[in-house]
């Protein structure tokens, strides 16, 4: 078992609804590949990885803690109680570049354990499926949620914006990805009012391609400077997603799979041109 300490600087600081931290480059080892069969050979190189994923779900979670106990009805408990004991491969069939990893974590108040996961390339680390922690579900103005990642700079763990690292790793050109029935196209070409969801006011996008339940979605094009505008503004939250098949879900240069959220009726209306325009053609088949 490896045992990680708390990181003091990590377990004051709240990354809940703050201004993304704008960076130029994204650090080279985002970009990194963790072959899944390399951590099942009893070697040093193993150890020095597991070593490595267990500072970078300390510093993750702990820098992540109020957004993870205010989005999690069921445990209230800080992230910050807890020290991470050991971190395990969850085999899959999806595990090369992101693993994912189940962190077992003792209180440092009680005793007892709580798990968690992480997906870590082991130079880098983010929350799980960071979209579970969604907030305000009645609410016409949800904030954008903000959350951090880890990775390490010549074995020294520091933290940056997910959101910021995502979007600044993309080509400058996309596509927002989603997957439409006929009633959601006509919302937006017919200029109707919007409907929330079962997830509040927000739409949800893949970047380039997501095929959802088996269908194929329709494709936006959009810019990396746009999204980067819209995220910086707090009118998009980016979050890690599930793990998806490669031929379902595109990946681009950091191979994590991502959701893109317009957040609030007012991030989702400034959307309403782009979709008109590119869903207009689409009603037409269907008349």
């Amino acid at each position: 078992m490896t045992a990680v300490l708390p990181i003091p600087a990590y377990a004051t600081l709240s990354c809940d609804n703050v201004f993304a931290e704008e960076i130029e480059t994204v650090p080279r080892v985002f970009y990194k590949r963790l072959i899944s069969k390399s951590l099942l050979e009893a070697s040093a190189n193993t150890e020095l990885i597991k070593a490595n994923i267990a500072k970078l779900a300390s510093a993750v979670l702990h820098e992540n803690s109020a957004v993870i106990k205010n989005g999690r009805a069921y445990n209230s408990v800080p992230m910050t109680d807890f020290v991470v004991q050991e971190v395990k491969l969850i085999p899959g069939q999806y595990v090369d570049g992101y693993a994912l990893f189940i962190v077992k974590l003792r209180s440092q108040r009680d005793g007892d354990v709580e798990f968690e996961r992480i997906r870590s390339n082991g130079y880098a680390a983010f929350i799980e499926r960071s979209f579970q922690f969604r907030q305000d579900l009645a609410s016409q103005e949800p904030p954008a949620k903000r959350f951090k990642a880890a990775f390490l700079e010549n074995e020294t763990v520091k933290m940056i914006d997910q959101g910021e690292v995502f979007i600044s790793s993309l080509p400058d050109q996309i596509n927002l990805s989603r997957v439409m029935n006929q009633a959601e196209r006509e919302q937006w070409v017919e200029d109707k009012p919007l409907r929330t969801g079962p997830f509040g006011a927000r739409t949800h996008f893949a970047v380039n391609y997501f095929k959802f339940q088996k269908q194929e979605p329709y494709l936006i094009p959009y810019s990396k400077q746009q999204l980067l505008k819209a995220y910086r503004n707090g009118d998009v939250e980016i979050n890690t997603y599930d793990s998806i098949p490669h031929h379902e879900m595109w990946h681009g240069k950091i191979d994590l799979e991502f959701e893109v959220v317009f957040t609030g009726i007012k991030a989702m209306e400034s959307l309403r041109p782009l979709l008109k325009n590119g869903l207009r053609q689409d009603i037409l088949k269907f008349e």
